[in-house]
């Protein structure tokens, strides 16, 4: 009996003891997950204090971008994938006016299209993300017309400019004419003398004429006639131009024959009168016994080749970027337009034109142009 009282006894005091290590535990693991607690709830203060300075700083943001986008000088429109303007800064309400929210663009800008004396550059961009595009316009109105007013202002300077030098090149002719004619009123002038006189009196008046003629040729801004060409009729007829004088002034030319397969676009007589102002400008510049050869073919498929050489004393390295600006000579009889005249047809033509010296010296003229194809 007293053996069973001690049993009991001591499985009591187990119970006792396992129910103190379990307490101890719960209360240990209460500790931890108040600690546990109190570190999450400080962690999401910090993360809820991060988020609304974010939110804050956000908005801070879009209160600067809705400022600039107000202050910016043109434009600005959010076009959605339907195509209507969702929204708009208050450049471009002006701009375009009433209504634009909510109206398709390709409404809107008809507008653009149908405003008379509107000058407006659209740009835009596509948000693929948002499936929206981005569109800025600018009203170039006053820029278009200040461009304008400055051309303007720029062709009468260059129209001064020309006019100023052009007195300059015919005062000398004129200065010499005036003294021929008062020398023709001497009644005891001679025949023979007075038919010098008249000889040279005519050819100041030529060389007056060809320079009114090189200017006009030169600031005549009218397109270039365009029609079918045959490089083969141009060579031909520019011999035939060019071969007599050349021939009497005691030189030579020879002209590569070409077939009919090189066709080109333009003005026929344009085209002879550049080849021909380089004959002269190489006769001239080589004195007798000049010979000049010209060569023709084809670059590509569409492009030509017009080499113009001589066996002249050449043109000099720093004077080949000046030979095709306006009144720029060399000789004291030149009138520095011929080469301009050159140069500006070769340009309306769509070609590019390149000088240098050939390898046995002379001056070289190399006349790149466009060439028509599918033509026989």
């Amino acid at each position: 009996m007293q053996q069973a009282k001690n049993l009991d006894s001591d499985q009591l005091q187990e119970a006792f003891q396992s129910l103190a290590r379990v307490s101890q535990e719960l209360d240990s693991s209460y500790r931890d997950l108040q600690a546990r607690m109190t570190t999450l709830s400080a962690e999401l203060a910090a993360a809820r204090s991060a988020r609304l300075q974010e939110l804050a700083d956000k908005e801070r943001l879009l209160e600067r971008l809705a400022s600039l986008m107000a202050m910016l000088p043109g434009g600005v429109l959010l076009v959605d994938a339907d195509g209507g303007v969702r929204d708009a800064n208050p450049e471009a309400m002006a701009l375009f006016g009433e209504p634009l929210l909510g109206q398709l663009w390709s409404e809107v800008r008809a507008r653009v299209d149908n405003g008379a004396g509107r000058h407006l550059t659209i740009h835009s961009r596509e948000l693929e993300q948002q499936s929206e595009t981005l569109v800025l316009v600018i009203d170039t109105t006053e820029v278009a017309s200040l461009q304008a007013q400055l051309g303007r202002e720029q062709r009468l300077v260059a129209l001064g400019e020309m006019a100023a030098r052009l007195a300059h090149q015919i005062r000398t002719p004129l200065s010499s004419t005036t003294l021929y004619l008062a020398q023709l009123r001497r009644n005891d002038l001679a025949q023979a003398q007075r038919e010098r006189i008249c000889g040279r009196l005519a050819d100041r008046l030529a060389h007056m004429e060809g320079l009114i003629e090189s200017m006009l040729g030169f600031v005549r801004d009218a397109p270039p006639l365009r029609e079918t060409l045959y490089l083969q009729d141009v060579l031909q007829e520019f011999e035939a131009t060019v071969q007599p004088g050349l021939q009497l002034a005691g030189g030579t030319m020879a002209v590569t024959p070409v077939d009919r397969s090189l066709v080109l676009n333009g003005d026929r007589s344009a085209l002879v009168g550049a080849l021909a102002n380089l004959a002269v400008n190489a006769a001239e510049a080589g004195g007798d016994g000049v010979h000049i050869d010209v060569w023709a073919g084809a670059l590509s498929h569409g492009r030509l080749l017009l080499r113009v050489r001589d066996n002249g004393p050449g043109i000099a390295a720093e004077l080949r970027e000046r030979v095709f600006d306006p009144f720029f000579t060399t000789r004291a009889t030149g009138t520095g337009l011929g080469l301009a005249v050159v140069a500006r047809t070769v340009n309306s033509h769509g070609g590019d034109i390149r000088v240098g010296n050939s390898p046995e010296g002379g001056a070289e003229f190399l006349i790149e142009l466009p060439m028509m194809t599918g033509s026989a």
